[in-house]
């Protein structure tokens, strides 16, 4: 479990470049819906280590279901990893393993890669304010207070 830690560690230093309003190369092909989903912030974004899990398909047209972590969070969508490639604008299913709340969200960008995880970031077609709340029973703290 330690390395899983470590891994989290590394990718949460990594990705601080998700701060950055600057366009990856694959964000530019997507055109201006990443740009404009940047832009479009829904309140502060929260560092957390959320149990989730993720339904769709592959850039390949198979179907994966896969266990993570959401990383950092606001109503509009969180910073995921995701070992199973997906592409900008794809939708996806996603379940909050905490309050069992579920969504379809859709790929907003791809951004660094590291130990065969990509960091993914998702958005919600609408604003959704408490799918990110809940209690992590590790240690009983609210994960994200509701909006």
């Amino acid at each position: 479990m330690h390395g899983a830690k470590q891994v989290v560690s590394e990718l949460r230093n990594l990705l601080h470049e998700i701060e950055s309003p600057t366009l990856a190369p694959d964000e530019r092909e997507a055109g201006a819906v990443s740009h404009q989903s940047s832009e479009r912030r829904h309140g502060e974004r929260l560092w957390v280590h959320l149990p989730v899990l993720i339904y769709g398909r592959t850039i390949e047209s198979e179907p994966f279901h896969e266990g993570t972590e959401a990383l950092r969070v606001n109503a509009g969508g969180g910073l995921i990893t995701l070992t199973s490639p997906v592409r900008c604008g794809q939708r996806l299913i996603l379940i909050n393993k905490v309050n069992h709340k579920e969504r379809e969200c859709y790929v907003v960008a791809e951004r660094s890669k590291y130990l065969q995880r990509t960091a993914v970031v998702i958005g919600f077609q609408e604003p959704v304010p408490d799918f990110w709340s809940g209690t992590d029973d590790a240690d009983s703290r609210v994960i994200a207070p509701p909006a």
